[in-house]
């Protein structure tokens, strides 16, 4: 598996997500061009899958730590929503009210 295919399979929740993160964490992060752009229909579907706990809110929390750390992942459209789920100390505990919330704030 490439790195390129990694990103979308860790980014997407995919079925080889946890051969994507052996990929992923032995391939630097910095100094490439942008390999894997996070969507708007992407994003909600990761948090709406673990608002029906399809996801654990702490693998969310990684996902986002992960994202937010990778210069090969444009995020920059939705970073907001990244940043408020990598850093529940500034933003507070993630729970499914502010998933909720969240989810409500990419619909306008």
């Amino acid at each position: 598996m490439n790195i390129q295919k990694a990103l979308a399979e860790f980014i997407t929740f995919g079925e080889q997500r946890d051969s994507a993160i052996s990929v992923i964490v032995s391939t630097a992060a910095n100094n490439q061009t942008c390999l894997y752009t996070l969507t708007k229909p992407v994003l909600i579907d990761v948090l709406t899958r673990c608002l029906h706990k399809e996801i654990d809110i702490d693998d969310l929390e990684l996902w986002a730590n992960v994202i937010e750390s990778r210069d090969d992942i444009n995020c920059a459209e939705h970073e907001g929503v990244i940043y408020a789920l990598s850093n529940s100390e500034q933003m507070g505990e993630l729970d499914n009210q502010k998933l909720t919330i969240l989810l409500e704030l990419l619909s306008i």
